[in-house]
C-alpha cells in the first residue's frame, strides 16, 4: 500500500513538472514574440532610412547629350552666283551637294556676303561689280540647307544702303532665318543670338574689321564692329545669359593663308573674354586653327559659296563641324569643299581635300 501510494506521488510530481515545462516554453515562446517582431520594425526602419540617405546623398549624374552644329565661310548669293540660278531656274542650286552638311546636325550657321533687297527691277549684278544685291528667291538654298543662323557683320552688308540692310532684317525675319551681327542701330547690331538646344543655351556673337563703312549707330542701321573692348562688355552681359559663347568674326587680309596681327589680337582677346569658339571668314582663303587657352579658334573657313573661279585657293573652303557634350565642345571636324561652276560648292576628296586641311595647318581632319 504505501509502495502504491509513492508510485502515484511520482506520476503526479511528473505531471506536475510536465505541465509547468509546458508552461514554462509557452511563456518564453510569447516573450520572444514581441521581441522578434520589433527587430523586424526595426530592420525594416533602418533600411527605409538607409534608402533615403543614400537618395540624399547619391550625386546628380547629369544626362549626356550631344549636340553638333555646322558652321560656313563666306555665302554671296549675286553676280555670277545669281545669273547662274536665274539660268538654271533654280535659286536652291548653290547648296544642292552640300546641303545635307547643314541640314542634319541641330544648328548650321553661316556668312552672308551678300543683303537682299525688296525690288521689283533686276537684281542681275554684272561680273567684276563688287555691290552686290542678292534677289529674295535666292533665300529658297538657305531653307533648304536648313540654314538657321546667318552672320551679317562684313564688308558687304551694306551694299545696298540703308534700304538693303532694311529689307534684309525683314526677308530674314519673315522668312524665320535668325540673324547676328547687325541690326538697326547699334544696340541690336551688338545683341547676341541665344538658341537653347538640349537644354544648353548657346549665345552668338558677330564682329568685322574697323575699317568698315558700315558700322551701325544709336539711329542708323548697320553692323558691329571689332571693337575689342565694346566686345569684351558684349560678352561679360552675355556670359550671364548663355553658357556656351561662340563670336564670329569676319576680318583678315584677302588672299592670305595666315591671319594678321588684329586678327590674333582681337581673336585671342575675346576668348580671354570669355568666349569658348571664334570662327572666322573674309580672306577668300582658308587659313590656319588655333587651340588658344583650350579654347578653339578658325581664322578663316574661306569661301562658302562664291563666284571666284580665278584661283585654286578662292575655290577652296571649308565646313566645320562641331561638337558639344552638354556644355563642354568636345571635337571639331574640318569638311573641306571646293566650288565648281561659279557657285556650287561639292565635297572634296582624295588630293584636294588633304591640300585643304594642310592650308588649315591640319594633319588630320579632326581636331581636339
Amino acid at each position: 500500500m504505501k509502495r502504491y501510494k509513492m508510485e502515484i506521488f511520482l506520476v503526479v510530481i511528473i505531471i506536475i513538472l510536465t505541465v509547468a515545462v509546458g508552461a514554462l516554453f509557452l511563456l518564453v515562446k510569447n516573450v520572444k514574440a514581441p521581441s522578434h517582431q520589433l527587430g523586424q520594425v526595426k530592420s525594416a526602419n533602418t533600411e527605409v532610412v538607409s534608402a533615403a540617405s543614400a537618395e540624399a546623398v547619391a550625386p546628380v549624374v547629369e544626362e549626356s547629350k550631344e549636340t553638333v552644329m555646322a558652321f560656313g565661310g563666306d555665302a554671296m548669293l549675286s553676280r555670277v552666283v545669281g545669273q547662274k540660278m536665274v539660268a538654271k531656274k533654280d535659286f536652291s542650286w548653290p547648296f544642292e551637294k552640300i546641303g545635307n552638311e547643314f541640314k542634319n546636325v541641330d544648328f548650321a550657321v553661316a556668312n552672308l556676303e551678300s543683303p537682299f533687297t525688296i525690288s521689283s527691277g533686276s537684281h542681275t549684278v554684272k561680273t567684276g561689280s563688287f555691290s552686290f544685291n542678292a534677289d529674295p528667291k535666292a533665300m529658297a538654298g538657305l531653307e533648304e540647307a536648313g540654314i538657321d543662323l546667318l552672320s551679317l557683320a562684313n564688308n558687304h552688308f551694306g551694299n545696298q544702303g540703308q534700304k538693303g540692310m532694311l529689307d534684309t532684317f525683314k526677308i530674314l525675319n519673315n522668312n524665320g532665318i535668325a540673324y547676328v551681327g547687325a541690326g538697326k542701330n547699334s544696340t541690336e547690331a551688338h545683341a547676341p543670338y541665344i538658341k537653347e538646344i538640349n537644354g544648353v543655351k548657346f549665345g552668338f556673337l558677330s564682329y568685322a574689321y574697323p575699317e568698315d563703312l558700315y558700322i551701325a549707330t544709336a539711329d542708323k542701321a548697320g553692323m558691329a564692329n571689332m571693337n575689342l573692348e565694346v566686345a569684351k562688355s558684349d560678352i561679360a552681359k552675355l556670359k550671364s545669359q548663355a553658357d556656351v559663347v561662340i563670336v564670329l568674326v569676319h576680318a583678315g587680309t584677302e588672299y592670305t593663308a595666315k591671319p594678321n596681327a588684329k586678327q590674333i589680337a582681337f581673336d585671342r582677346g575675346v576668348i580671354d573674354a570669355g568666349a569658348d569658339l571664334v570662327i572666322g571668314h573674309h580672306p577668300h582663303w582658308v587659313q590656319s586653327t588655333e587651340k588658344y587657352k583650350n579654347k578653339f579658334i578658325i581664322y578663316s573657313l574661306g569661301n562658302l559659296i562664291f563666284d571666284q573661279m580665278w584661283s585654286q585657293e578662292t575655290r577652296e573652303g571649308a565646313i566645320a563641324k562641331v561638337y558639344f557634350r552638354n556644355k563642354n565642345l568636345e571635337k571639331i571636324d574640318i569638311i573641306p569643299i571646293i566650288i565648281n561652276d561659279y557657285g556650287q560648292p561639292d565635297l572634296a576628296v582624295g588630293s584636294q581635300r588633304v591640300k585643304i586641311l594642310r592650308r588649315m595647318g591640319l594633319n588630320s581632319a579632326e581636331i581636339k
